[in-house]
């Protein structure tokens, strides 16, 4: 459940909430942790003198929007990191979420994700014991929502604190990375996060992870890491050393290139990979039989075969 030292280094916000942990984090930021579930998801919610902005919108195994108008007493408009489920799952109690302009993930908030999609993350198994009466899988799915299409480079003003949208493909197409220009805080989404990092989704369900346009988008990070005071990945840990993009930004480009150590190869209970056990049919979703985990220390990245044989 995330690194217990690193979060007894930031302050607890206690909210008496069952399913949500907050930490306040320097410059008005609060991390909105969803522990225990495996996918350990994490929201932002990034306040100005103005508005708030909440960066994805959780698992929707709880209402994040209760949460967070407890939080903050100003308006809160939501942008989200990608469209996966688990980083949307509340955006249909929002008037509207900012979104990269991507026509498959606009089209796949209005329509939402239905129960039978989103089976394979409903087990209770993937809740840390104690806590499985906490959720309600019986009926779970995502509702429509409303996107708002939003590019690469757009600054969203929040009073005194512009937050620039990055786009960021590789995990997803849709992928953006949110810069906080004045406090040189990141927000990394799922681009980077300590654990497994994905790059070989593919199929309706996930859309299609790119290793050659994900190393771009990290190489294009790079350039002004040594500038960040700090790194905020939306899984696992809350706040992170920036330095450690310019280690993925070397991962990546090796692993582009073929230029890695054989993985371990996946097979049988794909769960660390967020996808179906293999053999299992489930619409919208691919699961291939030839996925590696590249370990890199740090981080490790599941994709599909690239060293050489």
């Amino acid at each position: 459940m995330g690194n217990k030292r690193l979060l007894e280094t930031l302050i607890k916000v206690e909210t008496r909430d069952k399913w949500f942990e907050v930490y306040k984090l320097p410059n008005e930021v609060f991390a909105i942790m969803e522990p225990y579930h495996f996918q350990e998801v994490i929201s932002y919610l990034i306040v100005g003198s103005k508005r708030a902005l909440l960066f994805d919108t959780g698992a929707g195994l709880a209402n994040i929007r209760a949460l967070t108008e407890k939080l903050c007493d100003k308006e809160i408009i939501v942008a989200n990191s990608h469209t996966h489920f688990d980083h949307v799952g509340n955006n249909h109690l929002f008037h509207e979420a900012l979104v990269y302009n991507d026509p498959k993930a606009l089209e796949r908030l209005r329509k939402g994700y239905r129960r039978e999609e989103l089976a394979p993350h409903a087990s209770r198994d993937l809740i840390l014991p104690g806590h499985e009466e906490d959720v309600d899988f019986d009926d779970y799915s995502i509702p429509p929502s409303k996107p708002k299409a939003v590019e690469d480079g757009q600054i969203i003003d929040l009073g005194d604190r512009r937050i620039k949208v990055t786009h960021t493909p590789g995990h997803s197409p849709d992928s953006v990375m949110l810069l906080d220009i004045e406090n040189k805080m990141l927000f990394t989404g799922d681009s980077y996060y300590p654990g497994h990092l994905y790059a070989h989704f593919e199929g309706d369900f996930y859309g299609n992870s790119d290793v050659n346009a994900y190393a771009a988008s990290i190489e294009k990070v790079r350039a002004f890491v040594d500038e960040l005071a700090s790194i905020h990945p939306s899984h696992n840990d809350p706040v992170g050393d920036p330095r450690i993009l310019k280690k993925l930004a070397v991962a990546l480009r090796k692993l582009a290139n073929g230029e890695v150590e054989a993985g371990t190869l996946l097979f049988g209970d794909l769960s660390v990979a967020s996808l179906p056990n293999s053999g299992e049919q489930i619409e919208g979703y691919v699961i291939p039989d030839d996925l590696y985990i590249y370990d890199f220390d740090e981080f490790k990245i599941i994709a599909r075969k690239r060293h050489r044989s």
